[in-house]
């Protein structure tokens, strides 16, 4: 959101939304989709290079899965996956502000479409492993949850938290023990209050 709004002010100040300027910002945004979708393509030959055939097997961490099928793949086959939604993403992302600049003459998209996917795909985990190395634990590890953009405005967290049976079981547990707890009457009170009945009756 700060690249966002500081983009959007130095626009504002440089007087970038000027005719003048579109042919220029058109040419960039032009050169910075072709780097990203030809990154796209060098990532895909990396992954098929490795060719890691090593076993994946999850449930799908998409929100809103729950009660999908296990899933059984490899990590090459999952990599190229995620590369293909890179892909179709980018193309979703490039018919959107053509749209936009050519119909209703809108300069912004071009701007941002310019300096947010190259910065996206630096943080994507396909860069941070194949290109920087990393080694795939932690926020890394596979099966990736997909980001919830609106996460960071309602203030809730990115990713999904699994609740297992066992959790289930013993939460189930907790509040069966508190209800009949809170049900079964004291037997000493109630002692108590029989025998004072009898001495007011005598």
């Amino acid at each position: 959101m700060a690249v966002i709004f500081g983009t959007m002010h130095v626009v504002k100040r440089a007087g970038l939304e000027n005719p003048e300027y579109a042919l220029y910002l058109r040419t960039a945004y032009a050169v910075a989709t072709a780097l990203m979708i030809s990154f796209t393509f060098y990532l895909k030959s990396m992954i098929q290079r490795k060719n890691d055939t090593t076993a994946l097997e999850y449930n799908d961490p998409a929100p809103g899965s729950q009660g999908a099928p296990r899933i059984e793949t490899t990590v090459c086959r999952y990599d190229l996956a995620e590369v293909a939604k890179l892909q179709k993403s980018s193309m979703f992302t490039i018919a959107i502000v053509a749209f936009m600049h050519f119909k209703f003459g809108y300069i912004q998209p071009l701007i941002l479409q310019t300096l947010l996917p190259m910065l996206n795909l630096y943080k994507h985990q396909l860069f941070q492993i194949h290109i920087l190395g990393k080694p795939a634990v932690d926020g890394l590890k596979r099966p990736w949850v997909p980001e919830n953009p609106f996460a960071a405005l309602t203030g809730g967290a990115a990713t999904t938290t699994a609740v297992t049976a066992a959790d289930v079981g013993s939460d189930a547990a907790a509040s069966s023990v508190n209800s009949s707890a809170a049900s079964t009457p004291e037997p000493t009170a109630a002692k108590s209050k029989s025998k004072k009945e009898t001495r007011k009756d005598k």
